[in-house]
Formats: C-alpha cells, sequence, structure tokens
C-alpha cells in the first residue's frame, strides 16, 4: 500500500492468551503454568513515506509525528489499558472490541496537529471510528464482513458518546 512501518505500540493489559495450568492436571501441577501469560498486545504502526523532513511534513500535510500528551509529556510506546468495559461490549459485541479509554489516547496521538482523516482498514465493531468522533476528528473505516459493517454502522453513535473518565483510566506513560 505504499506505507512504511513506523513503530509499535505496547497495549499493557490482561488477555485471554496462556498461562494457565495443564488442562485435566491443574490441581496436580498448582505451580505450573504452560506459558507465560500475556499481558501485552503489539500494534504497528504505518504512515505514508516522508516528503522531506518531518516539519516539511507537518507544514504541509498536517502529518509526520505523534501529538503529545501534554507539553511536558510526549506520545508514548507503551499504554496502560483496562479491558473493555461491560457497556461497551452490550454496544458492540466484537470478539476483539478494544476499550474507549485505550482507543482514544492512540486516536489523539496519529493526528499531531488535530487535523486530518484517521483510516481503519479492518474496521470491525467500528470502536476506531467512534474513538475518532468522540475526539473531534475525521474517519473513515472498511469492513468486508457485512455483519461487522452492520455492527459498526449502529454502534459508532453510541460508543463515541460514551463518557470516558481518564482520569481513572490508566494513562499514557
Amino acid at each position: 500500500a505504499g506505507l512504511e512501518r513506523r513503530g509499535e505500540l505496547a497495549r499493557l493489559t490482561m488477555t485471554m492468551r496462556g498461562g494457565d495450568r495443564p488442562k485435566a492436571a491443574h490441581v496436580e501441577f498448582s505451580n505450573v503454568s504452560v506459558m507465560p501469560r500475556s499481558m501485552w498486545e503489539p500494534w504497528l504502526l504505518f504512515r505514508k513515506p516522508l516528503e522531506g523532513r518531518v516539519q516539511d511534513n507537518l507544514r504541509k500535510w498536517g502529518t509526520g509525528g505523534f501529538r503529545r500528551v501534554s507539553a511536558d509529556q510526549p506520545f508514548g510506546d507503551v499504554i496502560e489499558s483496562g479491558p473493555t468495559r461491560p457497556t461497551e461490549r452490550k454496544i458492540a459485541s466484537h470478539p476483539s472490541l478494544k476499550p474507549q479509554s485505550f482507543l482514544r489516547k492512540v486516536v489523539r496521538g496519529v493526528l499531531p496537529l488535530g487535523e486530518g482523516v484517521v483510516a481503519d482498514p479492518f474496521a470491525g465493531s467500528g470502536s476506531t471510528l467512534a474513538a475518532a468522533e468522540a475526539v473531534g476528528y475525521q474517519s473513515i473505516g472498511v469492513e468486508r464482513d457485512l455483519t461487522y459493517f452492520e455492527l459498526a454502522r449502529g454502534a459508532i453513535p453510541h460508543l463515541s458518546a460514551l463518557l470516558v473518565d481518564t482520569a481513572r483510566e490508566p494513562q499514557l506513560k
């Protein structure tokens, strides 16, 4: 697609993958995990190749970097994230639904000047598109599964309207 890999994010969260005891032998081997418990999820970041320097692209296109969390805090590559709240799961029952508290931090960061369009090529439940709407960004999503496309159409306005208490949610590092 002509994009370059820009880096990775690590979403720190307890996932369901791995770490439990041996099946049908959990009492006998109560101190054994079958594999390390996954406590992070990798997210790859891509962008269009730069034309010249970052500052040239920021001036011309408004892109090329990440929006800082604050004047004193850069956008970090590790984001703590709680599990998706039951309220969100009721709105969009998608098997890999990510929490709005996490997605809004990521979406806010990918448009460094707060201008542009967030593109989600695997829209699923529409949660990334909802996060973009919640932070005031335009977005476009692609979803090839008609069931999830319809789910997203119904879920986006409700997910974007949710209030996310970022003071009580894990923060960017």
